[in-house]
């Protein structure tokens, strides 16, 4: 306990003064806009910095955070000059097939099954990319991702699984330090290669999961419920409204949240999501190898009927199933 709290401490503090000093260089060099953004790559090179000064931590850990700190440099491209989307795109889809074969490396398929595979984490990647970047328009949002993510890998995680407490220790006060600077309206954001260094790690653990073996504490399927579907349905509305998909939009629910109520109020949904799914799934888990499965299922049951009824008390009608126009 007492050495992770020095690591929170340590990593909270170094996150804070990173923040202070890339915003000083962004405003120095007038960069691409007024707001500092992109912050986010800084997460996994503190994790290969923690990794590679801890003689415990698996070799695979290293490699994987540093494919996804390398392929965020070049995302960061987005955040100071702007990038086409199907760049971003290709850039998300083969850093997804590079996590699965450095994970694979040592595994044995069908060259259909090895495609098939690849195809699906590629895919999974560009998915899980824009899910994130979508989280990315109001203060504290990711952060809240971030924390509660790094909160269920030190909860939930196996007690010899410390690769992974650590992992879960460093998000929650990389959260802190950035949180500080990121609670200030236009002050500091996670930005593009932010949110794909966040979808690259939650992609790391289902890999980790699927492909390795690794217990990956499955309750971070919570994590991502709310998004996924907050995503699917402001996707519907834009789809009816006739939008630009790759226009940008202020639909979602933490959004509409934000902009009405103010203050934190938007980031309260993300929290009772996953304490709500966490605790159906065990209400309804009848064996420890159902848990995947009551984790989807309470998932599937519980997010909708929360989501529609946030969007029916805290969102103006205009905007329940509509672009307020």
């Amino acid at each position: 306990m007492n050495n992770f709290l020095t690591i929170f401490l340590f990593v909270a503090f170094m996150t804070y003064l990173i923040g202070k000093a890339y915003k000083h260089i962004w405003h120095k060099f007038n960069l691409k806009d007024s707001t500092p953004s992109g912050f986010g790559i800084f997460l996994s090179l503190i994790l290969i910095i923690f990794f590679t000064n801890n003689d415990d931590s698996h070799i695979q850990s290293v490699s994987n955070l540093c494919i996804i700190f390398f392929a965020g440099l070049i995302y960061l491209l987005d955040d100071l000059k702007g990038l086409r989307p199907w760049l971003r795109i290709s850039i998300a889809f083969f850093t997804g097939i590079l996590l699965f074969l450095n994970a694979a490396s040592d595994e044995t398929y069908t060259h259909l099954i090895m495609l098939c595979l690849i195809f699906l984490f590629g895919l999974t990647a560009v998915g899980l990319t824009n899910v994130v970047n979508f989280y990315d328009g109001a203060d504290l949002n990711l952060a809240t991702m971030i924390f509660i993510s790094g909160l269920i890998l030190v909860l939930f995680s196996d007690i010899d699984s410390l690769d992974l407490q650590n992992i879960g220790v460093v998000m929650i006060a990389f959260s802190f330090g950035f949180g500080i600077h990121n609670r200030i309206p236009f002050s500091l954001y996670l930005g593009d290669a932010g949110s794909f260094t966040l979808a690259m790690l939650l992609l790391y653990f289902i890999i980790s999961f699927a492909i390795s073996g690794i217990n990956i504490p499955l309750e971070l399927i919570s994590v991502t419920a709310l998004p996924l579907f907050d995503v699917f349905y402001v996707m519907l509305i834009r789809i009816n409204k006739k939008h630009n998909m790759l226009s940008r939009n202020y639909l979602h629910l933490y959004q509409r949240i934000n902009i009405g109520y103010g203050s934190c109020f938007h980031i309260i949904p993300q929290f009772i999501s996953v304490i709500a799914i966490i605790i159906l799934a065990r209400s309804i888990e009848m064996s420890p190898l159902d848990k995947i499965w009551s984790l989807l299922i309470a998932s599937f049951l519980f997010t909708p009927i929360f989501y529609i009824a946030c969007r029916f008390l805290f969102v103006e009608r205009s905007y329940f199933f509509g672009d307020g126009k």
